[in-house]
């Protein structure tokens, strides 16, 4: 990279993941000089860390019709959302889906979560690498051969305007302060603020300051104060700070076994939720739990099942506690401060309802959503997870139009300032759909890279 002080490109897209790496794609097939900046050492953000599901409609593996998916999607945001988002958002997933078969990504089932009424999940194979790391291994490989420049170690700390317009990013690389003008736009594709204490205490609720982050190192929030900063709008943050993911406290990794047919059982030995709900509604069961603690518990068979699912080849790394006999372990158990008597009794409810007439506590049926069938903990030797509330993303963030314009407190646009994936709000509003998220960071990142590129 030129070493002089100012440089000029078209476009600037400060953060690597999947909304930034796509949006870079889009902006050098316009024609457009593309720079992207990333803070941390590796590119790929919380995406290269993420199952990487991605809910579309009208595909080769799925054909429902957008008009479904748009009614579903309403309706996992509550009827409180940002509505053209959300047909922006279906409108653009058909031809998204052939747009990243284009660049070699493919997908090869769905899966059907909560809130969907078909299987709106697309998932990748995971047999080169997990979900999020192909995806943006392989927008990354795309960018470069397109000749877009990536710098790493690079961490924005102003949008710069000219005159009326957004003009340029100052930013933090190991050579100082450096400054890049941009020509046609600038797009923040930062991620969201799930490791920023400050920006948690002032957003959301409390207590969701105990929220474990399941997120890239880069989520501190850089893009939504830069925004801020310009005067721009924000959208649903404190509906927007909420846990995602179970997750083990000690190492910090989620984990999601429920899905594979685990229950969830708090200090007490009592489930607290039905386990193949979407796990925002987990968690947020979880947080009221005594010290805001459960035990996934589970058998080998769904040990193995789960192994073979896409969370189960990213959601890896937790401790995870073993014995021979239920019996072992709930005295296993006991020394993480669970009630032995309480967790025997838990599990052989469960197993005892199963072989009736199914689940009387919670009503599950299914695995997860309405997929899967359910098996009894019965097969050793026997497993368990210690969780707490952990948070892959956060909903809220900047004020977006359907161009990705990144609008003010006023809701008059900002001239040249684009934004796409987790830090912008509005689309999510106050729900969430499983695959949504890379799913928005890939639609409107699209839409993002083509919109900065006009001058």
């Amino acid at each position: 990279m030129d070493n002089s002080r100012d440089m000029t490109t078209d476009v600037v897209i400060i953060g690597s993941g999947a909304a930034g790496m796509i949006a870079a794609v889009e902006a050098a097939d316009a024609g457009s000089s593309v720079l992207v900046l990333e803070s941390e050492e590796q590119t790929g953000g919380s995406t290269r860390l993420s199952g990487a599901y991605v809910t579309l409609c009208e595909t080769a593996l799925e054909p429902g019709s957008r008009e479904e998916l748009y009614e579903d999607l309403i309706h996992s945001h509550h009827d409180d959302c940002q509505e053209d988002l959300t047909r922006l958002y279906v409108n653009e997933a058909p031809g998204t889906f052939l747009r990243l078969e284009q660049l070699g990504i493919r997908f090869v089932r769905t899966f059907r979560f909560a809130h969907m009424s078909r299987p709106w999940a697309h998932e990748l194979s995971g047999d080169e690498m997990a979900g999020g790391a192909e995806i943006v291994t392989k927008l990354e490989g795309a960018a470069r051969e397109r000749g877009v420049r990536i710098e790493t170690g690079a961490r924005a700390r102003r949008i710069l305007m000219e005159g009326s317009r957004v003009g340029g990013v100052e930013y933090e690389s190991a050579s100082g302060i450096r400054r890049i003008r941009a020509a046609a736009g600038v797009v923040i594709a930062t991620g969201g603020f799930t490791r920023s204490p400050e920006l948690i205490r002032n957003f959301g609720r409390p207590g969701s300051e105990g929220i474990l982050p399941l997120t890239g190192q880069g989520s501190r929030g850089d893009g939504l104060l830069m925004g801020i900063g310009l005067g721009a709008g924000i959208s649903y943050m404190t509906l927007g700070v909420a846990p995602t993911a179970p997750s083990d406290p000690e190492t910090g990794k989620g984990a999601m076994v429920l899905y594979a047919g685990a229950i969830a059982l708090n200090r007490n030995g009592q489930r607290f939720c039905r386990e193949s709900d979407l796990y925002i509604d987990t968690c947020w069961a979880l947080l009221s739990q005594p010290g805001a603690v459960c035990a996934q518990v589970y058998d080998s068979r769904m040990k193995a099942d789960y192994s073979g699912t896409m969370m189960g080849k990213v959601l890896t790394g937790f401790r995870e506690l073993e014995a021979p006999t239920i019996e072992g372990l709930a005295q296993t158990l006991a020394a993480e401060g669970f009630d032995t008597e309480g967790v025997r009794a838990g599990i052989e409810r469960y197993n005892a309802q199963l072989a009736g007439g199914g689940d009387l506590d919670f009503g599950r049926t299914h695995t997860v959503g309405d997929a899967g069938a359910l098996l009894p903990i019965s097969e050793a030797p026997f497993y368990a997870v210690i969780c707490r509330a952990g948070t892959t993303h956060f909903n809220g963030g900047l004020t977006v139009d359907t161009s990705m314009n990144v609008r003010n407190v006023f809701g008059e646009p900002i001239q040249g300032l684009y934004a796409a994936g987790e830090v912008t709000g509005g689309f999510h509003g106050a729900g969430y759909m499983s695959g949504t998220f890379v799913g928005m960071a890939l639609i409107f990142g699209r839409v993002a890279g083509r919109c900065a590129s006009r001058r």
